[in-house]
């Protein structure tokens, strides 16, 4: 009887280590694939500035920064739910991205915030700046600003 509880005591404990690695692995594979998208994001607008530097193409910026950066991509994520208009948590669903009509931003809801950092909010934001020529001073040289590119950065939600 003693060595089938020290048995079981063995199991419960490979079983808790076991658990909490793969709940580690989850969090970082979450994580890698939320670097990539934005990263492919990234890498298909810069794809776009450089087609409307073309003769052929249209080198509005400002317009660029209007668009849904997901209809860039040759596929969505499969993880993509579509475009909203200030979608709620249940529209989006955990571990999607999508949309915001409302403020032209891309969302991500996280399938465990505490997998990212404590204190985080379970959604994360990114959208599209306009990078403005700035003078010595590190201001913009009229209120309008001279627009030299485009990035997608976070923002805080």
């Amino acid at each position: 009887m003693l060595e089938f509880v020290v048995a079981v005591a063995i199991v419960a404990v490979l079983a808790t280590v076991l658990l909490n690695r793969v709940a580690y692995y989850q969090g970082q594979a979450e994580r890698v694939s939320l670097q990539t998208i934005v990263a492919n994001l990234r890498l298909s607008l810069q794809s776009r500035i450089e087609q409307g530097k073309l003769p052929s193409g249209s080198s509005n910026l400002t317009m660029l920064a209007e668009e849904n950066p997901f209809s860039w991509l040759k596929s969505k994520p499969v993880n993509y739910a579509g475009e909203f208009y200030a979608p709620s948590d249940a529209q989006i669903g955990a571990g999607n991205w999508c949309y915001d009509r409302s403020d032209k931003s891309v969302v991500y809801l996280l399938n465990n915030a505490e997998t990212f950092s404590r204190g985080q909010a379970k959604r994360l934001k990114f959208k599209v700046k306009l990078l403005h020529l700035l003078n010595t001073s590190g201001i913009a040289e009229n209120a309008a600003g001279t627009v030299v590119g485009l990035d997608i950065e976070q923002v805080k939600t």
